[in-house]
C-alpha cells in the first residue's frame, strides 16, 4: 500500500478537528503528503527518512533540529500496515508532552488507512462484479469462455453452482436522489437492503439505473414456490421503503451460460408483466406458459400471422374481446365464463356466435380457439 496525498489528506483533516498539534504524514520516500501546515507539503522530512531506514521511532528535541533537515521538534513514528512500514506520522511539539498522545495518533492513522484500504478493496471487487455482470447480460455480445474465466480468476465465483436469476426493476429511482443522497448512494443502500433480506446470494449488481440482477443459489430456494415467495417478500420490503418495483425470476441453471439464460427468462417475464398488467402475480417465467412461447416468436413472423386474420378480427368490439379473454381464462368452460362475466349463458352464446360471424373462427372449436387466443395475445404484446 502506498500513502498518497489523496489517502492521507482526509485522515489529517479528520484528526485536525480533535487534535490541536501540527501533524504530518510522510510516504515511503519521506515526503510530506499531508500536513496541518500547508507550507510543509511536498517537503522531504529527514527525520522520516531516519525512521524508515532504522524502522524505529525518532524523538527530535529542539537542539537536534539541525541534524534533520525539514524537521521540527516532536516525535515521529513508523506507520505499519500488514507487517510493513509504509510511511511515518509526525506530531510537532515538546516530546515530553507528546509521549503517550503520539502513540494514539499513530494507531488512529493506521486504523484509518486500513479502513480506506479495505473499502478500496471492496470497491474494486464490486467494480469487477459489475463489469462481469454487464458482460453476462449484454443483449448482443457474449463470450462464454471469457466470461467463465473472468468469474473464476477475478471474482472467485463458483460457476458450477445451480443459480436462478431474480431481476428487480425500479421505477423512477431518480426521484429519490438529492444533493446529499445521489443516485449512486441510493443504489448502494438498495444493495445493502437486498443483502440483508437475501444473505446467501451468489451475485448481485445494478446493470443500469433501473434494473438490479440477483443470483440466488438453488440451495437457498430449491422450489419454484420458494423463490416466488422470496421475490414477493423482497418486493414488499422495498415498497415499504417507498420504492416502486417489479420482480421476475428465471429458471435454475449452472454455468455462466445458464446464468445468462436465466437472466433472459427473468427479463422476458418482466416484459410480459408490462404487456399484461392484469397478471401482476406472474413472477416466474414458468407462470407465463404459452405467452412466453409467443413472445419468443420473431416479430416479423408474428406480424405475418396477424395479417392473415387482420381484416376479420378488426371488427371485434372491446366487449367481445373481453368475453373471449374470460372464456380462455376459464379454460373454455361455458358455465364458469358466464358466471365470471355475470351474464346469462344465452348471452354468452350470442356473443360467441357474433365472434364467429365477424371472424369466421368459432371460439367453441379447439383449433379456432387457439388461433383467437394467439391473436388476442399478440395484439396485447404489440401495444408495448
Amino acid at each position: 500500500m502506498h500513502i498518497t496525498e489523496e489517502l492521507a489528506y482526509p485522515i489529517i483533516a479528520k484528526l485536525k478537528t480533535v487534535v490541536h498539534y501540527n501533524m504530518n504524514i510522510m510516504n515511503e520516500s519521506g515526503v510530506i503528503v499531508a500536513s496541518t501546515d500547508p507550507s510543509r507539503m511536498n517537503q522531504v522530512h529527514e527525520g522520516a527518512l531516519y525512521v524508515l531506514k532504522q524502522k524505529s521511532s525518532l524523538i527530535i528535541y529542539e537542539n537536534d533540529m539541525r541534524k534533520f533537515h525539514g524537521s521540527k521538534e516532536g516525535i515521529n513514528l513508523p506507520i505499519e500496515f500488514m507487517g510493513e512500514i509504509i510511511g511515518v506520522v509526525g506530531v510537532t511539539g515538546s516530546p515530553l508532552d507528546l509521549d503517550q498522545f503520539v502513540k494514539i495518533v499513530k494507531v488512529t492513522v493506521e486504523v484509518m488507512l486500513q479502513q480506506v484500504h479495505f473499502h478500496n478493496q471492496l470497491q474494486h471487487q464490486k467494480t469487477l462484479m459489475d463489469n462481469w455482470l454487464l458482460d453476462l447480460v449484454h443483449p448482443h455480445y457474449f463470450d462464454e469462455r471469457k466470461n467463465e474465466a473472468f468469474a473464476h480468476h477475478y471474482i472467485h465465483l463458483d460457476t458450477s453452482q445451480y443459480v436462478q436469476v431474480l431481476l428487480v426493476k425500479f421505477a423512477n429511482l431518480f426521484t429519490h436522489s438529492t444533493t446529499n443522497m445521489p443516485l449512486s448512494m441510493i443504489k448502494e443502500e438498495i444493495l445493502r437492503r437486498i443483502k440483508l433480506q437475501l444473505p446467501k446470494l451468489h451475485f448481485q449488481s445494478f446493470i443500469n439505473d433501473s434494473h438490479c440482477v440477483i443470483g440466488i443459489p438453488s440451495s437457498v430456494c430449491p422450489t419454484k414456490g420458494g423463490v416466488i415467495t422470496l421475490a414477493k417478500r423482497l418486493q414488499r420490503h422495498l415498497k415499504e421503503k417507498h420504492l416502486m418495483v417489479k420482480t421476475a425470476v428465471g429458471n435454475v441453471y449452472p454455468g455462466v451460460g445458464g446464468y445468462r439464460k436465466s437472466y433472459m427468462e427473468a427479463l422476458s417475464s418482466l416484459e410480459l408483466q408490462e404487456s399484461f398488467p392484469q397478471f401482476s402475480d406472474y413472477i416466474h417465467i414458468q407462470d407465463w406458459g404459452i405467452m412466453d412461447f409467443i413472445k419468443r416468436i420473431p416479430l416479423d413472423i408474428r406480424q405475418e400471422f396477424m395479417n392473415r386474420y387482420r381484416e376479420r378480427t378488426f371488427e371485434l368490439s372491446t366487449t367481445l374481446r373481453h368475453t373471449l379473454q374470460r372464456l380462455f381464462d376459464c379454460q373454455l368452460n361455458m358455465k364458469e365464463t358466464a358466471n365470471s362475466l355475470h351474464i346469462h349463458r344465452n348471452t354468452l352464446l350470442y356473443r360467441l356466435e357474433s365472434v364467429e360471424e365477424l371472424t369466421g373462427l368459432s371460439p367453441r372449436k379447439f383449433d379456432d380457439a387457439i388461433i383467437l387466443r394467439f391473436i388476442l395475445l399478440i395484439d396485447e404484446m404489440n401495444k408495448e
